[in-house]
């Protein structure tokens, strides 16, 4: 299954850093998935919450989604932790 990312690099300036910044990350429903995505981010943010984690089943449960929302502090943290969830064998795909 190919990797899709819809984070653009042409557009630096409709951000104001530091922002709230959600990464929406789509993956097959493994175990694993939640605490490789956690690690990725946290490697770059510091500790998550659990309040800024949710997941979602899909219908069937076959697929999850999870969403992580930091605070965004750079263009290159944000292109950093996406190439770095990209990477992951685990992620289907990142919005």
């Amino acid at each position: 299954m190919g990797k899709i990312s819809v984070v653009s690099k042409d557009n630096d300036d409709i951000f104001k850093f530091p922002c709230d910044y959600p990464i929406k990350i789509f993956g097959l429903n493994q175990p694993e998935l939640k605490q490789t995505i956690c690690s990725i981010v946290e490697s770059h943010v510091g500790q998550l919450h659990d309040n800024q984690i949710t997941t979602k089943k899909s219908s069937k449960g076959k697929y999850v989604s999870i969403t992580v929302r930091i605070i965004a502090t750079s263009r290159k943290q944000l292109d950093t932790i996406n190439h770095e969830l990209q990477s992951s064998p685990l992620v289907s795909y990142l919005l």
